[in-house]
């Protein structure tokens, strides 16, 4: 059961249920009316529009056909092409359809006992970070008892139009879907994490190589029963619903059932491809036979808008030699189907016939699953404007625009503990002051960066350094979410979510995806704090940024530790070393660089020092996983006031005597400006 906090408007399904059965009532929404302004303002709304139900539609209503029909959906008149290609990929997954449509049995139409039935229905959809259930009546817009929106082949099935009418509603009215983008209904679906390819811009149709990469995702997010679709994008309004040459239907979308490298090497087939394998994806048409909408006068509805799969091969290409295969062949070959309207298309043709690929990533963050488990951290932020240095001064626009400020936005700290680990990082806007918005409206260009930062850091970055990398640049775009995926290093770093411009303002969502449990936080405080009993403290003086260095192959950062002597020669087998840096009773240490003799480093920490005449201390150990780890050299660091990054060659010596012991590279910044660094 949804808690009380994630009922949209608070109405509560099955209380308002349970009153309209028992007053005999059926009911009509208050907050979403059969009226003009649930609908919008459409530029060509048809004349003569009413409201009914399903019952007045059909003799015998229901949610979910089950007559074997194929789940088909078409659009109606004032439909979204990316809401219908929404509805039809919903169609196709039960898990997810019963996800969203909950508790379907039990709000299914019973013919047996009409007392039950109430008018009142409920859907749930993830919505910024929530499950929310939205209760609608089912009362739908008609025109000559034809809907107006989208629908299902069956005359008699109306979950399609029951769903679309509550998302309708959480964005406040119908011509509010009107623009939107699938991968974001895909996102309010799921809870998943959504990705846009666009297949013209990496030019797979002409690099092989590519292709080959295309084709190894395709087939690892299919095992990972990711949701795929490839549209064929139009360049204006008038181009919707035509037919290209090879029947595919431009502006629509056609979900992937399955990828599979064939072999033909061994058939009579070999001589037509001259290849032993070939690479195919298997599509399908989830739109309605045929449909013929209710208004011929309109202009889109003189195009042929759902054209039937009959006119598409079974196999779909534009090499010819494909027409001489008959059915035996193809089967032979593993070119099999499983639902009707699925069609095969060779990976050559799918990337130049489609435009757009969409991903859409269920991630399971279940820990004791058997399948493939993600660790995900999620925050809450916003961009908000007050008094300069104060902490309602987080919009400082992207850092590309304005790099003076950037750093003045929300920034997260980020620990990843395994080399390597893959992140998928979303960053998603929300609507301003919990408002309904269209989902062609989204106000904001978002977009965010990653920096590395020191190890120990805790507290806010005021400026960029050398040591202070920016890894990762998100570029601000007008989209409701984006998304980044890649492999990340070992360490701490920040994360700046960032609106375009100063001063832009609205709340964010930020979920990140990880193999290992990551850590994520917000960073509120610029430095540190003064205790509850403030009198007995002292504030810091100087910070003091220590950055072990390195350039690989130039022996810089390495630790000589061949030269010390403790009867034992070290150049014969090699160590597992680290550094540990103490300031004022703080310590902090590298990772163990293992299996090495010349160690690289290159780790960056921050220290906020009192006692201003006191050394750093840095030790150098190597790691012993049973004993314990063995001292190899040490140096005293005074690291006094240089207000810019000083370059320093130091000796590491032994704690018994004053002899040379090999060295590190550091480079070394104190300042008396805290937010200096």
């Amino acid at each position: 059961m949804v808690k009380d906090k994630h009922l949209f408007k608070d109405q509560n399904y099955e209380k308002l249920r349970k009153h309209h059965q028992k007053l005999e009532s059926l009911f009509i929404d208050p907050y979403f009316p059969p009226s003009s302004s649930s609908i919008g303002n459409y530029e060509k709304i048809p004349t003569g529009i009413e409201w009914k139900r399903p019952a007045e539609l059909c003799e015998s209503p229901r949610l979910f056909n089950t007559r074997g029909v194929p789940k088909t959906i078409t659009r109606g008149q004032l439909s979204s092409a990316w809401m219908v290609s929404a509805c039809s990929i919903l169609a196709g997954v039960h898990e997810l359809c019963h996800k969203v449509v909950p508790d379907f049995r039990d709000q299914e139409w019973d013919q047996e006992k009409k007392s039950k039935y109430a008018g009142i229905f409920h859907f749930r959809f993830w919505w910024f970070g929530d499950w929310v259930d939205v209760v609608v009546d089912d009362l739908l817009p008609t025109v000559d008892n034809q809907l107006l929106f989208t629908q299902s082949c069956c005359d008699d099935e109306f979950w399609t139009s029951l769903v679309e009418k509550a998302y309708a509603k959480l964005h406040g009215s119908y011509e509010s879907l009107e623009g939107g983008h699938l991968c974001d209904a895909l996102v309010d679906f799921t809870g998943g994490v959504s990705e846009t390819v666009d297949l013209r811009v990496e030019d797979y149709s002409v690099n092989e190589e590519k292709r080959s990469h295309l084709f190894d995702s395709l087939h690892t997010e299919m095992n990972n029963h990711s949701l795929l679709c490839a549209t064929v994008m139009v360049s204006s309004e008038e181009e919707v619903g035509t037919r290209s040459q090879e029947g595919l239907i431009r502006g629509y979308t056609y979900p992937v059932t399955a990828v599979k490298r064939v072999q033909v090497g061994e058939t009579s087939l070999r001589h037509l491809f001259n290849k032993e394998k070939l690479s195919m994806v298997r599509l399908i048409d989830a739109r309605g036979e045929e449909r013929k909408p209710f208004r011929p006068s309109s202009a889109v509805d003189e195009r042929n808008t759902s054209v039937s799969n009959s006119n598409l091969n079974r196999v779909l290409s534009t090499n010819p030699d494909w027409t001489k295969m008959n059915d035996a062949q193809r089967e032979r070959i593993g070119l099999t189907f499983d639902e009707e309207g699925e069609f095969w298309m060779p990976l050559e043709d799918f990337v130049s016939l489609f435009t757009e690929l969409t991903f859409c990533r269920l991630l399971n963050i279940n820990m004791f699953s058997l399948s493939q488990s993600w660790s995900e951290a999620v925050v809450r932020g916003a961009w908000s404007t007050g008094v300069h240095g104060s902490s309602e001064d987080r919009s400082g626009g992207c850092s590309s625009a304005f790099s003076g400020t950037f750093l003045r936005n929300p920034q997260f700290l980020l620990d990843v503990g395994v080399d390597g680990d893959e992140l998928l990082i979303q960053l998603l806007q929300g609507p301003s002051d919990g408002e309904q918005n269209s989902v062609a409206m989204q106000s904001l260009l978002i977009g965010f960066s990653i920096i590395k930062v020191e190890e120990n850091r805790k507290y806010r970055l005021h400026k960029l350094w050398d040591h202070t990398p920016v890894l990762v640049v998100c570029d601000p775009i007008r989209r409701r979410q984006i998304y980044y995926r890649g492999p990340i290093a070992q360490g701490r770093y920040i994360l700046v979510p960032t609106a375009h411009k100063p001063g832009d303002e609205g709340p964010f969502l930020l979920r990140i995806f990880s193999s290992r449990d990551t850590k994520l936080r917000n960073i509120k405080r610029d430095m540190p704090k003064p205790p509850i009993f403030w009198c007995l403290w002292s504030a810091p003086l100087w910070i003091t940024v220590v950055h072990i260095k390195f350039r690989r192959g130039a022996q810089v950062g390495t630790v000589q530790i061949g030269s010390i002597n403790y009867g034992v020669t070290r150049q014969s087998r090699a160590l597992d070393p680290y550094c540990t840096i103490k300031c004022e009773g703080e310590k902090a240490r590298t990772p163990v660089d293992h299996n090495t003799k010349d160690p690289h480093w290159d780790s960056a920490f921050v220290f906020y020092r009192k006692k201003t005449d006191k050394p750093i201390e840095i030790k150098v150990f190597n790691h012993k996983a049973l004993l314990w780890d063995q001292f190899l050299g040490q140096v005293q660091l005074p690291a006094t006031l240089n207000h810019q990054p000083t370059l320093l060659r130091v000796q590491l010596m032994d704690k018994s005597t004053a002899s040379g012991h090999g060295g590190l590279l550091l480079q070394v910044l104190t300042d008396d400006n805290l937010s200096a660094v």
